[in-house]
């Protein structure tokens, strides 16, 4: 369900409702009784090294997106997204697992505003916003005395996606200054991004160090600010 909502031609809402169940059949899982499903392959970026896989495998997500957007006009726009979802698979152990991407919930804002400057109100001041939170990925325990038994990282597969990361949070913002040509042919823009202004330590995965025997977190990227520049024919 969705509704357009526009006050003028110089203002507009949308706000959209979105319900959804997928069915999921066909995903390689392997031929022998095991937890891995493609599924829940990628989160870390690296392809699993496994073989002999068959399309067996089934999974289901579902879930309910709320957006409500504010399209630019007037000098600003908004755009939020609330998710709430679930997600799981089933491997060749027939067993109901959640997928690594079970954050079951999301929640997305960004908001930015324009202020004209100059003489001829032909340059601008900008400032924009992204805040981001969800739910933490599902992970596999380490087995730590087989780790430390066989000098690499062995996880209890038994337990696949079992345990759950904290919480996700990041909050942007943006600072910029753009000039325009008074005819209009050229626009130089320059930025100071701010990212993870709160300097939340955000897991990325936990890891088993085999020269310390511990189980050692893997962070996201820390308080990061960037200058930018950009050119416009």
């Amino acid at each position: 369900w969705s509704s357009d909502v526009c006050s003028s031609d110089l203002m507009c809402w949308r706000i959209k409702l979105e319900p959804y169940v997928q069915f999921i059949t066909g995903a390689p899982v392997e031929k022998v009784s095991s937890s891995f499903s493609m599924l829940s392959a990628g989160a870390d970026f690296v392809f699993p090294n496994i073989g002999y896989l068959d399309n067996s495998g089934t999974g289901r997500n579902m879930g309910v997106e709320l957006t409500v957007e504010k399209f630019f006009s007037r000098g600003y726009y908004g755009l939020l997204t609330v998710s709430l979802y679930d997600s799981k698979y089933k491997g060749s152990d027939k067993i109901w697992r959640n997928t690594t991407f079970n954050n079951q919930y999301a929640v997305n804002f960004l908001a930015g505003k324009e202020f004209k400057v100059g003489k001829e109100k032909q340059h601008a001041l900008t400032a924009d916003v992204k805040f981001t939170t969800s739910g933490g990925r599902w992970y596999t325990p380490i087995d730590v005395e087989a780790s430390k038994l066989y000098g690499t990282e062995i996880l209890k597969e038994d337990e696949a996606y079992s345990l759950q990361y904290p919480y996700y949070l990041r909050l942007d913002a943006k600072f910029g200054f753009r000039l325009n040509s008074k005819k209009k042919k050229i626009s130089n823009s320059f930025y100071l991004d701010l990212q993870n202004l709160t300097f939340q330590k955000n897991i990325f995965e936990r890891r088993y160090n085999i020269r310390t025997g511990a189980v050692n977190d893997v962070y996201q990227i820390g308080f990061f600010p960037d200058l930018m520049y950009r050119i416009q024919f």
